[in-house]
């Protein structure tokens, strides 16, 4: 038995291991690109051991391999997830949320300047990226998969489509090398396959000038379409996406909004806090909406849908509340104090410092509290009852010291007639 033989007979009684690497991948791929509206067809395989056993064959002339070790090191998709984006464009999203789900351990971009393909072309070829990723430590029940890797290919359904043709005619072929006419014929489709790559983002443009005019965002689809497409390219290299379906999961609990006001929110983002575009329009929606709907049950709506019906919520929403308040006392802070803000509004606890209006101590706390306000929102993590409830009365004594500092009276008697109904 040499060396392939012997490799290949040690892969068969692996594949089942590679085919559900492959599938653990996937599922958590396909399920993040749906949460956060992003149209992709997900899939996954394991390689098919005669496919392979041709593939290490071509390759062992160059390759020279000495070990069954060489090859593993070689041989980077024996378990694969495949991307397949309708639009181009959101190759950039996919990145953050391949970043963010799996370790990347190299990522290669096409087409490649070094890349010397088989034929001449007039076409650029292949445009996609390519992730060699590992599951991440921290996912509970996988341990024996963590230390193999897996490849991801991102590309749009048409490059997809077309790379399978090319590959399999030209690198792997089955039936004689092809003539020039067929290769030429193959580098004319790689061009039609370009220009629908255009055509398709002209088609998301489209997309979104529709959503602009209607009147209401109707899916998570729309809406993702609709942030990323209304934002300067420079907004997206600054700050993250984030997780759009938290906002789908508060509208769907309290009301439709109107694409006019989501578009206003969408022109309040602001480059210069840490926070996720889409946490900055969460926190700017339940803000909104709580002012204008105080006596509502909507965000406690919300927390039912996030943490399940029988998950007791009223300290959620108290807690969250009581921080709406403490922003808005901020904001009226800053306006008496000629602290202007015309983007999303993040309370910079420094300057409350600086006026001797709290301790270091204080500010550390309110920093704290709000992790526990996002963690809340998006559902990350459930603080227990006797932290939140601790957390809370403590929320309140802070921002009642702001409040204090408050010249309009009125102002003050309304922020403090807010806190007394939250009990």
């Amino acid at each position: 038995m040499d060396l392939i033989e012997e490799f290949i007979d040690q892969y068969n009684k692996q594949y089942d291991f590679y085919s559900e690497l492959a599938k653990i991948g996937n599922g958590k791929l396909e399920s993040e690109l749906a949460k956060r509206g992003i149209k992709a067809i997900v899939s996954y395989r394991a390689k098919h051991p005669n496919r392979l056993q041709d593939k290490l064959r071509q390759r062992l002339t160059e390759k020279n391999y000495k070990t069954i070790k060489d090859i593993y090191d070689d041989i980077v998709d024996l378990a694969g997830v495949r991307v397949a984006l309708y639009f181009p464009s959101d190759r950039e999203l996919v990145d953050e949320i391949v970043r963010e789900l799996f370790s990347i351990k190299k990522v290669k971009t096409f087409p490649e300047e070094s890349h010397n393909p088989k034929h001449s072309k007039r076409f650029s070829g292949y445009w996609a990226t390519h992730y060699r990723v590992a599951i991440k430590p921290t996912d509970k029940g996988r341990d024996r998969y963590q230390s193999s890797l897996f490849e991801i290919q991102v590309a749009s359904v048409l490059m997809h489509a077309w790379s399978e043709v090319e590959h399999d005619l030209v690198y792997k072929p089955l039936s004689g090398d092809l003539s020039e006419e067929e290769l030429a014929i193959l580098d004319e489709i790689n061009g039609l396959v370009i220009t629908g790559e255009i055509a398709l983002e002209r088609l998301q443009k489209a997309i979104t000038k529709r959503t602009m005019g209607s009147k209401e965002i109707v899916d998570r689809y729309e809406m993702t379409n609709l942030i990323v497409n209304s934002l300067n390219k420079n907004y997206l290299q600054k700050l993250k996406l984030g997780d759009t379906s938290n906002i789908s999961k508060y509208l769907n609990t309290t009301s439709r909004i109107d694409t006019k006001t989501f578009s206003k929110y969408i022109e309040k983002i602001n480059q210069g806090v840490k926070e996720t575009i889409s946490d900055q329009i969460l926190n700017m929606v339940v803000k909104d909406h709580y002012k204008d709907n105080i006596k509502e049950n909507s965000l406690k709506e919300y927390f039912v849908s996030v943490s399940g019906p029988n998950k007791d919520t009223s300290g959620f929403e108290l807690f969250v509340k009581a921080w709406i308040v403490l922003e808005k006392a901020m904001s009226y802070y800053n306006r008496e104090n000629s602290i202007l803000h015309r983007k999303y509004f993040v309370p910079d606890f420094k300057k409350l410092s600086e006026a001797k209006v709290l301790t270091q101590k204080d500010i550390s706390e309110l920093n704290n509290f709000r992790k526990t306000r996002n963690q809340l929102l998006h559902g990350i993590e459930t603080p227990p009852d006797k932290y939140l409830n601790k957390a809370y009365s403590r929320l309140r004594e802070l921002t009642e010291k702001i409040i204090d500092q408050i010249n309009n009276k009125e102002l003050v008697a309304q922020l403090k007639s807010e806190l007394t109904e939250l009990t």
